[in-house]
């Protein structure tokens, strides 16, 4: 989910314990179902910053729209910093990245810098049922092409690049979709 705030932090709520449900006869005695909980989470929020000087005499004269080129190196390096700190951030002043927050899981293929199908058929069911409906695989482009290298006895390639004619469907791998991100390392 993306939301918009002007606040320091967000809190959100987060289911901290469950309960099991039970099968009872229609005239059965009903108790109270216990264990479940709710408490708040706070995500704080971080700002990135840029701050260039530039005289009005430069805006104006300038033989080219500079305002527009600036607005345009802001856009691309505010990017590149958001990227880099969802995938490495270390939460100090900056958002938690994805391979730094003990939280996310880890299958270990075990084959050391090398990738083959079945470590990624077991990283894809690794993942609990909750959260694989919308799993989105998160890699660079150099192990995009390792899995694209990939092939069977015959020499087949594994997976092939998903070519849709409708606007807006995925390349998938295994039926999951793939993002490219340049701050996650390489295979090893």
């Amino acid at each position: 989910r993306v939301r918009s705030t002007t606040n320091r932090s967000v809190q959100i709520p987060k289911r901290t314990a469950t309960f099991s449900a039970t099968f009872v006869a229609e005239q059965g005695t009903r108790s109270e179902t216990t264990g479940y909980a709710v408490g708040l989470e706070e995500i704080p929020t971080h700002e990135l910053y840029a701050l260039v000087d530039i005289s009005e005499q430069e805006l104006e004269d300038s033989v080219f729209n500079l305002e527009q080129e600036m607005n345009s190196e802001f856009t691309e390096q505010f990017a590149k910093a958001e990227g880099n700190a969802f995938v490495t951030g270390n939460s100090v002043g900056k958002p938690e990245g994805i391979v730094t927050n003990s939280s996310v899981g880890v299958t270990a293929s075990g084959v050391s810098a090398s990738l083959n199908a079945n470590s990624l058929i077991t990283l894809y069911h690794a993942v609990k049922p909750d959260y694989s409906r919308n799993g989105t695989f998160v890699f660079n482009r150099a192990t995009l092409a390792a899995v694209r290298k990939l092939q069977d006895a015959a020499g087949q390639y594994v997976f092939q690049a998903g070519f849709s004619l409708q606007v807006g469907v995925p390349n998938t791998i295994l039926g999951a979709p793939y993002v490219e991100a340049t701050d996650v390392a390489d295979l090893g």
